[in-house]
């Protein structure tokens, strides 16, 4: 029985993290500029074969222009040179960039979420079912 204390505990620990990190992004966007990106060139690194990333550059309100590297890369690439796209950046800290994609912006609430969801099902699910069906 203590284990399903530890899962729903889990559960619990795993919601209020996906609630914190919603909070955060929510401020992020609420002070967040968008604007446009282009890619200008695609970094080709060897992860378990070559891998491409791609470097884009935009330029902020305040006309600076800065470069900023995607984290992750594909093979095939999967940005061309000139492709465009929409960012959001940090007024404050131009260098913090997002695409701006539902799934990136939101990435660690729902995958936080995807875990919490099913711990807190099942360790909730068997209190609930000893109290009403055993």
């Amino acid at each position: 029985m203590w284990q399903y204390y530890i899962i729903l505990g889990l559960g619990v620990l795993f919601l209020v993290w996906a609630i914190y990190s919603f909070r955060s992004t929510m401020v992020f966007l609420k002070k967040a500029d968008k604007t446009t990106a282009t890619v200008i060139d695609l970094h080709k690194f060897e992860s378990e074969g070559e891998v491409f990333a791609p470097i884009f550059t935009f330029r902020t309100k305040d006309n600076q222009l800065i470069t900023y590297e995607l984290a992750e890369g594909n093979n095939p690439p999967a940005w061309k040179i000139g492709e465009q796209t929409t960012v959001i950046y940090d007024p404050s800290d131009p260098y913090r960039v997002s695409l701006y994609s539902y799934f990136r912006v939101f990435m660690w609430t729902l995958v936080l979420l995807s875990v919490a969801l099913p711990l807190i099902v099942i360790g909730g699910g068997y209190f609930i079912a000893a109290r009403f069906l055993l």
